[in-house]
């Protein structure tokens, strides 16, 4: 099961690469049968640069771009027929922070940068003003919700379910990790609760850093 993940991991790295390659690391070898992708040095998997306090100073920047160029492109006929492999991810889809100021201001400095370049859109200036600036708004309210329902979901399926984040898993002192866990939990079910009242990445921000402190 993890072995086909580590596969599938691969395929989807190797087509952002070619979307984004500045910002994703090239892969230079991919083991199949024992599920081993190895990247040339010295890049290393972002989440084990964070547990180890690594401020990465232009991560909300270097985010949106990737963001931007993996999500807005218009895809051929040969990109939508390539999803179809995916579809053999069955097993690792089954499987159902630490947090620090300067990480949450990354990522809400990310969403605002990606909020800014959808607004920016004039594919649809087709349409009365008045129109077309009730659309967008509306468009950007439920990608919004959206966005943060899929988040919180996964953050809640990686703490209770079978694929642990290293973020507690690291943690040594039983009673420490358990705490922490349940305070992500409550956090993650609140938000869940009431993210249709969100209306800009501060408010669902702010309740974390107070968590925090």
């Amino acid at each position: 099961m993890i072995i086909e993940g580590e596969y599938f991991e691969a395929v989807t790295s190797k087509e952002h690469g070619g979307l984004c390659r500045e910002y994703v690391p090239q892969l230079d070898h991919l083991d199949r049968t024992i599920g081993m992708q190895c990247s040339e040095p010295p890049h290393i998997i972002l989440r084990k640069g964070l547990i180890t306090a690594i401020e990465y100073r232009f991560l909300s920047e270097h985010m949106f771009e990737y963001m931007v160029d993996s999500l807005l492109y218009r895809p051929t006929t040969e990109d939508k027929c390539a999803v179809a492999e995916c579809c053999g991810n069955v097993e690792l889809c089954r499987l159902s922070e630490i947090y620090k100021e300067w990480r949450l201001k990354r990522i809400e400095q990310t969403w605002d940068l990606f909020h800014q370049k959808l607004n920016k859109d004039e594919s649809g200036k087709a349409y009365l003003p008045a129109i077309y600036n009730l659309i967008q708004e509306e468009y950007m309210k439920e990608l919004f919700h959206d966005t943060l329902g899929f988040g919180i979901a996964k953050m809640i399926r990686r703490i209770g379910g079978v694929d642990h984040v290293e973020d507690f898993e690291s943690i040594r002192e039983g009673s420490i990790r358990a705490d922490s866990e349940a305070k992500a939990l409550e956090l993650a079910n609140s938000h869940l609760k009431e993210k249709q009242q969100f209306l800009a990445i501060g408010e669902v921000i702010s309740p974390i850093m107070q968590v925090q402190s």
